[in-house]
C-alpha cells in the first residue's frame, strides 16, 4: 500500500508535457511579443518562454506545451503591443487537459 502511494506521489512530481493556451483574441493584431514565466507557489521560476511576432501576425490563441510537474503555478505574462507593454499574472493548476488563460 505504501509503495503505491509513493509511486503516485513521485508520478505527480515528474515533469510531463502540459497544455496551456494564452488567448489573445481580437487583440492579437496589435501583439508584437509575448513572454510567459511559470513560477511555483514559493516564487521559483520553473520555465520561461519569449516569442516575437511581426505586427499583425500573432495568433489569436498561443499554444504552449511546457514540460512541468502537475501543480499550482503563477504565470507572469508580459504582452508587448503597438500601444506599449501589458503585464499580468494568472494562477493556474496544471495537471492534464488543456488550461486556457486570457491575455492581461
Amino acid at each position: 500500500m505504501a509503495g503505491g502511494a509513493a509511486v503516485a506521489y513521485f508520478a505527480s512530481r515528474t515533469p510531463k508535457d502540459q497544455h496551456l493556451r494564452i488567448v489573445l483574441g481580437d487583440k492579437a493584431t496589435s501583439v508584437t511579443a509575448l513572454n510567459v514565466e511559470y513560477l511555483t507557489g514559493e516564487g521559483d521560476s520553473m520555465r520561461e518562454v519569449h516569442m516575437t511576432y511581426e505586427e499583425g501576425k500573432a495568433p489569436r490563441i498561443v499554444s504552449l506545451e511546457p514540460r512541468l510537474p502537475d501543480g499550482e503555478y503563477r504565470l507572469k505574462i508580459d504582452v508587448d503591443t503597438r500601444e506599449g507593454r501589458r503585464q499580468g499574472e494568472r494562477r493556474v493548476t496544471l495537471g492534464g487537459g488543456t488550461t486556457s488563460v486570457e491575455m492581461p
